[in-house]
Parts: C-alpha cells; structure tokens; sequence
C-alpha cells in the first residue's frame, strides 16, 4: 500500500514537471485581398453642390441638412459621393441648390 502512495505521488510530479502536449493549431487560409475600384470611377461617381439661396427663414430640418452637404454660406460648394443618401439629402434642399456631375 505504501508502495501505491509512492508511485501516485510520483507520477503527479512528474506530471508537474513535464508541459502537456497541446494538439497542433489549425493554419487558416489567407484572406484575399479586397477589391477596390479604379480612381476614374471614383471621380466620375461624385457631385458638386453649390449653396444658391440663404438659409434664413428655412426650416430645422433643411438648414441641418445644407450643413450635413458641408454648405454653411450662400457660394459655399462641396463635393459629395453620388449615392442615394447624398441624393436624399438634396432632394430636401432642390430649391436652394445647384448640383453638377463632377
């Protein structure tokens, strides 16, 4: 019975003393790159928005949305992504802008 002690304890410090082995980690595969779109289609797929009329007397809603387009003086001009938020946003202010394809 002591003998069963001994080889117990024995076998925990060598446990101790020796790392457990860890299963190899699992390589994943690499990401491909991203895409990205040409310079020329990013040039073509803008807006240039011009302030014509004053913001004085406009409503809440239209003098923050002219200040969102970045237009804060009458003459001010901006250029913004043509996408259907950008759109939105001048469809609420049409009267007192002018909008060109850049």
């Amino acid at each position: 019975m002591a003998e069963e002690k001994v080889t117990v304890v024995e076998q925990a410090a060598e446990e101790k003393k020796a790392p457990a082995k860890k299963a190899p980690a699992k390589k994943t595969a690499a990401k491909p790159a991203a895409k990205k779109a040409p310079a020329k289609a990013k040039a073509a797929a803008s807006l240039t928005i011009k302030l014509t009329k004053s913001l004085i007397g406009r409503s809440k809603n239209q003098i923050a949305t002219a200040q969102s387009l970045g237009l804060k003086r009458v003459g001010d001009v901006t250029v913004q992504p043509d996408n259907t938020a950008t759109n939105g946003k001048i469809n609420k202010i049409s009267h007192m802008v002018e909008v060109t394809k850049a």
